[in-house]
Parts: structure tokens; C-alpha cells; sequence
């Protein structure tokens, strides 16, 4: 069936659109490409935002164990592997000064839904993964809430309109497992595409298993020639230990596997079923309408809060999130101009509720409360109503000059319930418009230039403003806001890409301007300051990204080709104080002299776990016609390991390995050696700035797998 041409684009000006309508020039068809439901539409020609995507050739080439295998080929992605293949994602610096449970600020979208996973990690099925793009800066123009960094938009597999098998098998280091069945049938009127996968490991550190079974399937009808109808089903069951980093650097050193240490959270138990209906429909050569309805349900358990010197936890937390959305999207191209128009409804519920694990006491001196194993300590429901409307339009200027306009609108109702407490109930609600512009310059076939601005927003959660209602009602008399606004980033971009004799380059020159960030006083995961409100959530100041990213990527069908990924990165507070302890409590009862603290000023200050260069450069050199080899560096500079930039962590240069074995065109053998050399290193570091003793002693650290090797076979049938 034909297919409307698209992408991901941008845009300068309103007015643009009447511009050029009369235009004398002989210009080429203008077409729409941005689409939030289906990637089908993916021509980059006039993209004026500096956007990346693997397909599922690159990551079969790339045989990954986990996402990070694959992100880390993208400039501007920070992968934080926290366990096999689950995953924390940050774009552009933005908020990889949180290393918990928070949301990433990265909108990660899988088959049109953006999932909201338990603790910010992601957990993805790596071997049902048909495509990855990234866009790069504020996303809610498209995405809406929590694209303050950018977005991820993962595409998992669909029908091939061919009917072909294949079966992978592959084992490795640490216990690693993996087996895949996969079929495409196509019939005169549909295709079908089903697939089975299951991934198991024990993992490097101690608890860090990983047992992973995975159904999936998509049935595609075609109603006529120019229409279908798509419906997807996956099922997914995964367990997790999650047990990866340990306290302090003595540890690190003495038991890096985390084997005497235990995770915050850990255990998790998941159930992941996602289902969904696409309707499309090419009404004529230059437009198209699509129409999807989907329903992800995440089901989680896991252990958290660990008992003080013991390797138990306090608490069995439940969750439930389930997530109802409806798509739809019309598109029309004209001679010099074309429109998009779209809008997003989604009726999300998340359930939490946790118990005690074991038996253990709460509080201090008299108010100690014991507390019985089995006894309910939360119990919270959270109702989230989002209707969005969004448009694109695209206007060719002159021959060589096209603009994109994007406009979003989101209106956001929460409300929370605390079934323990109705005190703590909440009702927030948030309208918030996002809007992308800019220009694409084609310099000529071969090269083009483009520029942007984007914004992208977070706003404040309903547990943050049930927070500080439970803290205006326990401290009437500080300053606690009742009400907060939602955080801004404004990005602005400039790039240039092209194809030249030797390689095709996209670069780009950036800055993140991100705006009333959501914190607290007392500092990250601290709660005792100098006034009674230190603890609570407030628009805490601003902070600043800039850079330089550079991919470059040779012709693979040259015996010798390369890849490579370089991102230069300087991330700072512009407004930004905490608590900083300064004296620990000292006496008990009325002689007591109780901590001492003061307020620091982080203006400058680079922000943590932020390198400023990194580099991912892969060689791929076919030795024989059957056997390629692909020599890779990655390398990551050195960074600060707390917000006051007192404890430096060093960078690091890792050397991987890969070869693949054509035997036939239908058996391939392929191998690979992570950490070739064999390289400690520290894949993580964090130190609270809230106290004044704090030493690499009181540090998080993960510490980084050896040297490990991976085997498998793949069967193309």
C-alpha cells in the first residue's frame, strides 16, 4: 500500500505558513513527518532537530546484553545500566544528579505509549525491538510530560509482508542465557508476526539475576489497498535482583560483587502485558489518517528499605500502574506546505501499597512505634487524565528553505488518594502548552544545515504536593509552598549533516536551559536542614547544559567502515543551594546540642555524574566474505561524583570485541569479549553533599564487570 514520506521535523515561524504559496520556483512535494504513533514515515531530508535512529539491522549487528550496548553508539545519551538490561536514560545532562527512583526526564515511548516504569529504570525486551530514535532537548511538543531532556521512541517488531523464521540461541559469561523463536507469515490479505524469547543470567553482582520470558506477536489486515488495521499483543514476566552497588570504596575493593551489601530496592517481580489497535488509512497520495487505542498494564513487586546492619528489607511494596490511551492523527501535503494535526487522550491509574516485611521499630526516644510484620504502612491510589492536542506544520520556503512548526497543549488532572490518611489527598491539574520551531537549509544534495528551539516540561507530581500539604499541616508557620510550578527546558540547537565521499555526519551545537527544577533545600534523598520546610519540594533554581555532539558513520559495504559518537558536555547549576550538615547532634535530652547546618550556593558547579567527553568509535573490517571483525573503544572522562564537586571520580577506556560468522546466508555464528582488557573501573559513583564528614567511604558505588564472553548462533529460515 502507498505511504505518505515522514519522519521527525520542526519548525521557525507561524507565518511561514502563507509564505511562498505563489512561489515561482519549481519546489518538490512538501510532506509531514512527524508522527508520534507509527514510524513508517521516517525521511530525515528536512528534519531540523538533531535526531538519531538504530534500526534493528544496527542492533543485530551489535548483539547487545543490554540497552546501554545500543544507546551508548548515540551522542548525548547517558545509559546507566543498573542490572542486566534494565536501564536509567539521560539525555544532555539533564537530571543525572538523581540516581533513585525519580523519572529521568526522558519521555520513553514504547509502541506509542509512554511507559512509566517502577524506580525510573526501564526495563525493555531487547530482542522484540524493531527501531530506537532519539530526539535530543525538549520532546513535549510531541511528547508531552517529562520530555524535559528529550525522548526515546522505541518501535518493536511488526509484520514483514514476507514470510521468513529465525532462531537465535546465545550463552555467555555470569550464567547468561538466551534462546529467540521468530516467524513472519504473510496471507493474501494480512501478515503475521509472532515471537518468543526467553533471557537469563545471574548477573556480576551479587542478586543481580535476571529471568526473562517474553510472548509477542502482531497481526496486520489489510482492509483494501490503502488501509489496515494492526493489533499487537505482548506479554512479558520478568524477575530481577537489582543487588549492583556497594558502600564505600574499602567495599568496592573488597567485595565489588555487592555480596555484604544490599540494594535500597531490589527483588523486583514484574508482569508487563501491552496490547493495541492501529487503524490506517492512506486516503489519497497526500494524506493519511491513524487511529490508536492501547492499554499497557504494569504489575510490580520488590523489597525496599533495608533493615540498619542486617541483609533484610522493611518493606513489600506492591504497584500497579495501568495505562489507557487513545491516538489519532491526520496528515495533508500540499504543493509548498503541509500540516499534521493530532491529538492524545490517556486515563492512567497507579495503585501503591507496601506492608512490612519483617518486624522492626519506627521513630525516636518516646515515639517509637513497633511496627508488625504484615501491617500496612502505605496505601495510595493515583488517577492521571491527560487530553492533549498537537500539530505540526511545514512550509518550503524557497527551494533550498523549509520551516516546521510544532504546538502542543496538555491538560493534566491528578488526583491522589491516600487511603491511611485523607488529610493527604490531592487534586493538582496543569495546562501547559510546549512548541518546537525551526529551519532546514538544504545546501545542496548532499548537505544540509538546520536549527531549532524546543521546549519540554515536567510537572510537579501529586506525592509532591501531598508532601508539602503533610508538612503545611505539621509546620503551619514555615514557608512550604501549597502549590509549584512545573519545570521548563528550553533548547537551542544548530546543526549540520550530510554525506560526503566517505562517511554521512549529522553535528550539532546545543544549550539546555532548564528552569524552576523541583527539589529540596536539604539536598537530594536528605531530610533534616536548618528550618523546618528543608525537607519539602520546591522550584529550587535552574541549570544549564552545553555541547557539541558528532556521529559519523561510513559505508558498510566497504571491507572496512566505521562508527563513531563523541559528545562534549559542560553541565552546571546556574541557581541552585542546599543544607550542607556542617556538625553532627551531640548529648542527649535538654543538654543535647543538636546538628549544626548551612546553606551552600552551587551556583557553577558542574553537575554530577556529568563527563565531559565521551566517545563510542566501532571498526567493522571484513577479514574474509564470511567473517567480519569489529573492534570498539568506549571512553568517558572523568567526573564529579557529588553536587559540591568535592569528590572527582576518574574516566575511563574500555575495548570491546565482536566477530561475526557468515557460514551460509542463512547460519551466522557471532561472538564478542566485553572489557577486552579486562579494565576496573567504577561504572557509578555518589556522594551526598549533605554532610560535612562524608568521605568516598560513604559513597555508592557500582563497581564494573569484568572481562566477559558471549557466544551464539542464528538461524534465518
Amino acid at each position: 500500500m502507498k505511504r505518505i514520506e515522514s519522519g521527525l521535523l520542526s519548525a521557525f515561524l507561524l507565518g511561514s505558513f502563507s509564505i511562498n504559496l505563489l512561489a515561482v520556483e519549481e519546489l518538490d512535494l512538501i510532506t509531514v513527518e512527524s508522527t508520534t504513533i507509527d514510524d513508517k514515515f521516517n525521511s530525515k531530508s528536512k528534519e531540523v532537530s538533531n535526531v538519531m535512529t538504530i534500526n534493528s539491522n544496527d542492533i543485530e549487528k551489535i548483539n547487545p546484553t543490554n540497552v546501554e550496548d545500543v544507546l551508548k553508539t548515540i551522542p548525548g545519551i547517558t545509559a546507566s545500566n543498573v542490572g542486566n538490561d534494565r536501564v536509567k536514560i539521560h539525555i544532555r545532562g539533564v537530571d543525572n544528579h538523581r540516581y533513585m527512583g525519580e523519572k529521568p526526564g526522558v519521555a520513553v515511548v514504547i509502541d506509542v505509549v509512554p511507559v512509566q516504569q517502577t524506580s525510573g529504570k526501564i526495563d525493555l525486551d531487547l530482542d522484540n525491538i524493531a527501531s530506537i530514535k532519539v530526539i535530543k532537548g525538549g520532546a513535549s511538543y510531541l511528547y508531552g510530560n517529562d520530555a524535559i531532556g528529550g525522548a526515546v521512541i522505541i518501535t518493536t517488531k511488526r509484520p514483514k509482508g514476507e514470510s521468513s523464521s529465525k532462531i537465535e540461541t546465545e550463552a555467555g559469561s555470569f550464567g547468561f542465557k538466551r534462546m529467540l523463536l521468530s516467524t513472519n507469515q504473510s496471507f493474501e490479505n494480512s501478515d503475521l508476526q509472532l515471537q518468543g524469547s526467553i533471557r537469563d543470567s545471574d548477573g556480576y553482582w551479587a542478586d543481580a539475576y535476571l529471568k526473562h520470558k517474553s510472548i509477542n506477536g502482531k497481526y496486520q489486515y489489510y482492509l483494501n489497498e490503502t488501509s489496515d488495521l494492526t493489533f499487537g499483543l505482548d506479554y512479558t514476566k520478568r524477575k530481577t535482583g537489582d543487588g549492583t552497588s556497594v558502600h564505600g570504596e574499602s567495599n568496592a575493593i573488597l567485595d565489588p560483587t555487592s555480596n555484604n551489601d544490599i540494594s535500597y530496592s531490589a527483588f523486583y517481580d514484574t508482569s508487563l502485558v501491552k496490547t493495541f489497535l492501529t487503524y490506517s488509512n492512506d486516503l489519497d497520495d497526500t494524506s493519511n489518517i491513524m487511529v490508536n487505542v492501547s492499554r499497557y498494564k504494569d504489575h510490580t513487586t520488590n523489597l525496599s528499605t533495608p533493615v540498619t546492619d542486617s541483609l533484610t528489607h522493611k518493606t513489600f511494596r506492591n504497584e500497579e500502574c495501568i495505562q489507557n490511551t487513545l491516538k489519532g492523527e491526520y496528515r495533508k501535503s500540499f504543493d509548498t506546505f503541509a500540516f499534521m494535526a493530532g491529538v492524545d487522550i490517556a486515563r492512567n491509574r497507579q495503585t501503591n501499597n507496601s506492608k512490612a516485611n519483617v518486624d522492626y521499630t519506627s521513630g525516636y526516644g518516646r515515639s517509637v512505634v513497633a511496627i508488625d510484620r504484615g501491617t500496612i504502612t502505605s496505601d495510595s491510589r493515583l488517577d492521571e487524565n491527560i487530553e492533549a492536542f498537537y500539530g505540526e506544520l511545514q512550509n518550503q520556503l524557497t527551494s533550498n528553505l523549509t520551516s516546521t512548526l510544532n504546538i502542543r497543549h496538555d491538560r493534566i488532572k491528578y488526583n491522589f488518594v491516600d487511603n491511611l490518611n485523607y488529610k493527604l489527598n490531592v487534586a493538582p491539574s496543569y495546562n501547559v502548552n510546549s512548541y518546537r520551531a525551526g529551519l532546514n537549509y538544504k545546501i545542496n544534495d548532499n548537505h544540509s544545515a538546520y536549527t531549532s528551539f524546543s521546549t519540554g516540561f515536567r510537572t510537579p507530581t501529586a506525592s509532591q504536593i501531598s508532601g508539602n500539604q503533610e508538612g503545611i499541616a505539621k509546620y503551619p508557620d514555615a514557608n512550604i509552598p501549597s502549590s509549584l510550578d512545573s519545570e521548563k527546558t528550553y533548547n537551542y540547537e544548530l546543526g549540520i549533516k550530510g554525506k560526503s565521499g566517505l562517511f554521512d555526519y549529522d553535528a550539532a551545537i546545543y544549550q539546555i536551559d532548564r528552569k524552576n527544577y523541583l527539589g529540596t533545600k536539604a539536598g537530594s534523598y536528605i531530610w533534616g536542614g536548618i528550618d523546618d520546610e528543608d525537607g519539602y519540594t520546591f522550584n529550587m533554581g535552574d541549570i544549564k547544559s552545553r555541547g557539541f555532539e558528532l556521529a559519523l558513520n561510513s559505508d558498510k559495504k566497504k571491507d572496512l567502515s566505521f562508527d563513531l559518537a563523541y559528545t562534549y558536555l559542560d553541565s552546571t547549576f546556574k541557581e541552585y543551594s542546599i543544607v550542607h550538615k556542617t556538625a553532627n547532634a551531640l548529648g542527649f535530652g535538654r543538654s543535647a546540642i543538636p546538628a549544626q547546618y548551612s546553606r551552600i550556593n552551587l551556583a557553577g558547579n558542574q553537575v554530577p555524574r556529568t563527563s565531559k567527553h565521551t566517545l563510542n568509535f566501532i571498526i567493522d573490517y571484513k577479514a574474509t566474505d564470511k567473517l567480519t571483525i569489529s573492534p570498539e573503544i568506549s571512553a568517558r572522562s572523568s567526573y564529579y561524583a557529588d553536587e559540591m564537586n568535592k569528590f572527582k571520580q576518574g574516566g575511563y577506556t574500555l575495548m570491546n570485541l565482536r566477530a561475526n560468522y557468515k557460514f551460509s546466508k542463512s547460519l551466522e555464528f557471532f561472538a564478542k569479549i566485553d572489557n577486552l582488557l579486562n579494565k576496573n573501573y567504577y561504572q557509578f559513583t555518589n556522594v551526598s553533599s549533605s554532610s560535612f564528614d562524608n568521605t568516598m567511604e560513604d559513597a555508592t558505588i557500582r563497581v564494573a564487570a569484568p572481562r566477559a564472553y558471549y557466544i551464539g548462533l542464528r538461524y534465518k529460515f
